[in-house]
């Protein structure tokens, strides 16, 4: 139950400060987290989506700590479903966490990880843009793809970068059809 001193709504700026200590990888984790398991909120991903596009550019020209505009730090979530949202994932997580580990070093030297914010950059987009739930699975990817950065574990970013190709495929298909369509209209 909610106490006199906790409010209805989390800001961004809020969650960010409490988060972003963790880093750019950290919060690319939570915030993909929250996209796939509270996704069917109208414009969820979006909002979730434009502070993943926003870190990851961040990410991509080299700053060393996030940094957000005071319009999207005003933001609002929900604390029900914030905490509903965090709950889930926690299972998930503790699952995980029996496969995490530090493995094919290779693959996290600090020298990639700009490539690894370009390939999470090009999913971030993905996730924000308005078709409903086939935003989850560049999340998904995401979710690889920080959970490998943060535990230095090779094998969680090749399936990132797997399940991005996937993603990519997914959206390459739709356009195909869209196109089919259209024509066929």
């Amino acid at each position: 139950m909610n106490t006199a001193a906790e409010s209805e709504t989390v800001t961004v700026g809020r969650i960010l400060h409490i988060f972003g200590v963790r880093g750019f990888a950290f919060l690319l984790l939570v915030l993909s987290i929250l996209n796939v398991v509270i996704f069917m909120v109208p414009m969820i991903s979006f909002l979730f989506g434009l502070p993943m596009v926003i870190l990851t550019v961040q990410m991509v020209i080299g700053l060393h700590a996030p940094v957000f505009p005071r319009v999207v730090r005003a933001w609002t979530i929900s604390r029900t479903a914030l905490m509903e949202g965090l709950a889930r994932a926690i299972v998930w997580i503790e699952r995980m966490e029996r496969y995490i580990k530090p493995r094919l070093p290779a693959l996290s030297a600090p020298e990639l990880l700009r490539v690894h914010a370009l390939v999470a950059l090009v999913l971030a987009v993905m996730v924000t843009l308005p078709i409903p739930v086939v935003n989850v699975p560049p999340s998904i990817a995401l979710i690889f793809l920080a959970i490998g950065i943060l535990e230095r574990d090779g094998l969680f970013i090749l399936l990132g970068y797997a399940t991005g190709l996937w993603c990519l495929w997914l959206f390459k298909s739709l356009d195909h059809i869209v196109h089919v369509v259209a024509k066929a209209a």
